[in-house]
């Protein structure tokens, strides 16, 4: 993964960085007349004289800043692809600037703003007092509103500015800040107060260069880590969310189009204020999948649950808790049937993380939510072996590591239509997939799991057909 892959992309390229400035309302220069006497002392021809230009003023911290007009446009940039990652650059001893960030690993484990900022000013403090670099800029979102206030912003009403900590040999510490504003799914940039409309444009139509590294130093973030009582491993993610699971609910396309996030907030602040009735079951409740609500004090969800009856018998070695979401959402790993390796999202953590903490061995439920479906045609591996006809497998998803996401070649045992929500409007399959082909055992790891039809590349399954695409497993502690 890279330093910014656990936020959502638009695309790689640099978008939109000269964005519009606000032009600011200069000063109307005022040009004041002198009126002299007029005192003829002796006729001397006029000579006339030549215009004298008044010598431009120098912004010094403008001066001092443009190095770092990269990094400025770097973090305008991110933002426009949906990225707020606080962001660093220093100068070294012979002038150069170069780009530091934090950078979220395998583990998926991400620093709170205040953190990161925090542990950078710390290490480039070190730095520039030790003689090691000559300047420091740290960038990062903020409450900054023309105003003093440069705390960094971590609530969706807090975002006004982009704030520039910087400290330079020789000078004091100093802060400035970009504001903005969001109109219409717009950005629009008001410019910094203290530069001239000139030195606006300066930075925000300053140009990236396509192919540059502009992040040479990075430090990787490891995730918290304990083994508890159980002998189970506990680590920690706070950068994991549902928003690929309803993906796979909703449709891809449909879910960026259409408002289900209002649809399924309105769901569970209904759920949180009103007991359960027949009415709002019909807007939770389907034939195969259930909207499940989670409703605590500290955190209120709503997560897709597949329906099934399958069961294995399963031993957990590991759970990955998300700490975004207090510790009420998790990943369990470990072997089932004591043969092979399963990961799955659970979805009773919240009312069963005791149980899954002290009691490693558990009959679970298992089911899924596929992301892409097609066919699967090609028989051979890329090292040119045959693979026989009932060949299925599965395998860690490379895209989605750490979600319980898998890629697969599966053979549809059997299907049906299903629809979800009251209308019917969401329409696709539950398949009942063979993951792992065992000669004495049908149902060895045949897993039920949903498909949107939207995410198909064909029309329709048939008995026996072979299959391949990515799914996120799920599960939960048998009844």
């Amino acid at each position: 993964m890279g330093i910014f892959d656990f936020f959502k992309k638009k695309n790689n390229n640099q978008e939109n960085v000269n964005t519009l400035v606000q032009e600011m309302e200069m000063p109307e220069e005022k040009v004041v007349v002198q009126e002299v006497a007029e005192e003829v002392v002796e006729t001397i021809p006029e000579i006339p004289s030549s215009q004298v230009e008044e010598p431009k003023t120098v912004n010094k911290e403008f001066e001092k800043i443009k190095i770092y007009n990269d990094y400025i446009v770097y973090s305008i940039a991110l933002q426009l692809r949906g990225e707020y990652t606080p962001i660093s650059a220093f100068e070294k001893e012979n002038g150069e600037v170069e780009g530091f960030a934090y950078m979220v690993t395998e583990d998926a484990y991400a620093l709170a703003p205040q953190q990161a900022i925090a542990q950078m000013e710390e290490k480039f403090e070190n730095e520039l007092q030790e003689g090691k670099i000559k300047s420091y800029m740290i960038l990062y979102h903020s409450q900054f509103d023309n105003n003093d206030n440069h705390n960094p912003a971590t609530k969706e009403d807090e975002f006004k500015a982009i704030s520039l900590s910087y400290h330079f040999e020789g000078s004091d510490k100093a802060k400035t800040g970009l504001p903005y504003i969001f109109e219409n799914q717009n950005v629009t940039y008001k410019g910094f107060a203290a530069f001239s409309h000139e030195e606006n444009n300066e930075i925000m139509n300053h140009q990236l260069v396509d192919g540059k590294d502009y992040f040479p130093n990075t430090e990787g973030i490891a995730a918290p880590e304990i083994t508890n009582e159980a002998g189970i491993i506990i680590r920690k993610s706070n950068v994991h969310n549902l928003v690929n699971t309803w993906s796979g609910v909703f449709g891809h396309e449909n879910f960026q189009t259409k408002d289900y996030g209002q649809y399924l907030t309105t769901v569970l602040m209904q759920s949180t204020v009103t007991d359960s009735s027949d009415e709002d079951k019909s807007k939770t409740e389907f034939e195969d999948v259930r909207f499940k609500t989670i409703v605590t004090d500290e955190l209120s969800t709503i997560i897709p649950e597949v329906k099934t009856n399958y069961t294995l018998d399963f031993e957990t070695r590991s759970i990955r808790e998300w700490e975004n979401a207090l510790n009420l959402q998790a990943i369990v790993a470990g072997p089932a049937r004591e043969t092979f390796g399963v990961w799955f999202f659970a979805t009773d953590y919240a009312e069963n993380r005791n149980t899954y903490m002290a009691q490693p061995h558990l009959k679970v439920n298992i089911s899924g939510i596929i992301f892409i479906l097609d066919v699967h045609t090609n028989m051979d591996l890329p090292d040119g072996t045959k693979m026989s006809e009932d060949f299925t497998t599965y395998a860690p998803s490379q895209d989605l590591p750490n979600y319980a996401c898998f890629d697969f070649i599966a053979q549809v045992v059997d299907y049906k239509e299903t629809e979800l929500l009251e209308d019917g409007s969401v329409k696709g399959y539950i398949l009942k997939l063979k993951l792992i082909t065992n000669e004495e055992n049908e149902d060895f790891f045949t897993i039920d799991a949903f498909v949107n039809k939207e995410n198909m590349r064909f029309e329709t399954p048939t008995k026996g057909m072979k299959v391949t695409g990515a799914l996120q497993l799920q599960g939960k502690i048998a009844e």
